[in-house]
């Protein structure tokens, strides 16, 4: 029987967006893209068009680069990057997978 960490090595970014959360889960509902899309970056957005970080921005002190890391399960790593108006990107980036896959886990 494949390990979760297993099945998950061969996805691809659509395969990835499309994880759905635990039913048991309390803070997040349906698919990964889904809760980015409902939650994450409206948070995000948020926080990037707080008035401390407008001001820094406008003062000059700060050059705004936003962006959600996700990281699913262990070896997959997506980053969404948001504009300073707070619009997400259409899609991640898969930037990423940890370590090599070693043969004693397969």
């Amino acid at each position: 029987m494949l390990t979760k960490a297993a099945k998950l090595y061969n996805y691809n970014l659509s395969d990835i967006l499309q994880i759905k959360f635990s039913n048991h889960d309390r803070y997040h509902q349906g698919t990964i893209q889904e809760w980015v899309e409902k939650t994450a970056a409206g948070q995000l957005r948020e926080y990037i068009k707080s008035d401390d970080v407008t001001q820094q921005v406008e003062d000059g002190e700060l050059e705004l680069r936003a962006h959600l890391v996700i990281i699913v399960g262990s070896r997959h790593i997506l980053l969404w990057d948001m504009d300073k108006e707070g619009n997400l990107a259409d899609e991640p980036r898969l930037v990423g997978m940890t370590s090599t896959w070693g043969t004693s886990n397969k």
